[in-house]
């Protein structure tokens, strides 16, 4: 089921840009693997390590010049990692959240160098917290917030395919301004 869900939106992706190419509007879906990992400011509790996580959503772009766009969309965004809670007895655990985030982001992009091009994003992302499980897949939504504000840096590169098919590569840091965790939780 899950091979068919990717090769559907693939497809789909494809055919939007395609029908979306050379206009003011640009839309499209991402599939993109994060590395995440929760940064602690608790008395006695410290980050302990990073999760590998998939993150997907649908993007929509506003170009209002060619190298000068407002970019937006609905992203699914799975956060969490491990933490040591109490470094005395070595006590460990884990928080896993789901996140459903939109972007604000403002794109800079260069000309084409050959079928390249380099962009840079910046911006701002709320989220709503839709999941929250420790370790053992306990709920911890009464100790998490609804709400996640962040602030978004990304660069990358976009490479035309073909017609009106772009495919991109792009490194994201999507830092938290507001914590997850209501205060003195432990993770």
């Amino acid at each position: 089921m899950k091979k068919l869900f990717l090769l559907f939106t693939f497809i789909l992706a494809m055919i939007t840009s395609v029908a979306a190419q050379d206009k003011a509007f640009n839309f499209g879906f991402k599939i993109a693997p994060a590395i995440s990992w929760l940064g602690i400011d608790e008395q006695g509790v410290s980050s302990d390590g990073a999760k590998v996580k998939f993150n997907w959503g649908v993007i929509v772009a506003y170009n209002f010049t060619d190298n000068f766009s407002l970019v937006s969309g609905l992203n699914i965004n799975s956060l969490g990692g491990k933490v040591k809670i109490d470094a005395v007895t070595d006590m460990k655990g884990e928080g896993k959240y789901t996140e459903i985030q939109l972007p604000a982001l403002f794109q800079m992009k260069t000309n084409e160098i050959g079928d390249f091009k380099l962009y840079a994003q910046f911006g701002l992302g709320e989220g709503v917290i839709v999941n929250a499980k420790d370790g053992n897949g306990n709920s911890i939504s009464g100790d998490t917030r609804n709400f996640n504000t962040s602030y978004i840096v990304a660069g990358g590169i976009e490479y035309g395919v073909t017609g009106g098919v772009d495919l991109i590569g792009q490194i994201k840091f999507n830092g938290g301004l507001t914590s997850i965790n209501k205060k003195d939780v432990g993770y």
